[in-house]
């Protein structure tokens, strides 16, 4: 028993030092999102979760026609560039593309938010650009509540 406790001490040890500061946590983009896009089509909801080795995933509101999204992200100064590809589907669940959709990312105004904006190629299958849009973005950092 002493050596579970001792082992659960040292894992909730490193837990708490992992988190940093409050501000340490605020100039990075680690974490998960909800993030509210605004689209030529309409305004829609996705959820981006981006990782510390600057890999990220989405998934949105466009299911089942669009898959879920993977990438990669980077600093920019004190802003931050994205980039991922999903999958495209018609109506009947046949492939029939990719979109290649590039972020740029603002952090703000608070803490645990952001601003940016999304550029979209939409693809054919043999990764032909067949059209372009652009799209607004606010997101908030998706935060443990109380249970």
């Amino acid at each position: 028993m002493p050596v579970l406790f001792a082992l659960f001490s040292a894992v909730l040890a490193a837990g708490c030092a992992s988190l940093g500061s409050t501000r340490e946590s605020h100039e990075t983009l680690v974490g998960a999102w909800i993030v509210t896009a605004s689209r030529p089509a309409g305004v829609g909801k996705n959820l981006l979760t981006f990782s510390s080795d600057g890999t990220f995933f989405r998934s949105g509101d466009t299911h089942p026609v669009l898959s879920g999204g993977h990438g990669a992200w980077k600093h920019a100064g004190k802003e931050f560039d994205a980039t991922y590809i999903a999958f495209r589907f018609d109506q009947s669940g046949k492939w029939i593309g990719s979109t290649k959709t590039r972020i740029h990312i603002i952090p703000g105004p608070g803490l645990n938010e952001f601003t940016g904006v999304a550029k979209v190629s939409t693809r054919d299958l043999q990764d032909n650009e067949t059209a372009t849009s652009e799209t607004r973005l606010e997101g908030k950092r998706i935060q443990v509540e109380p249970f």
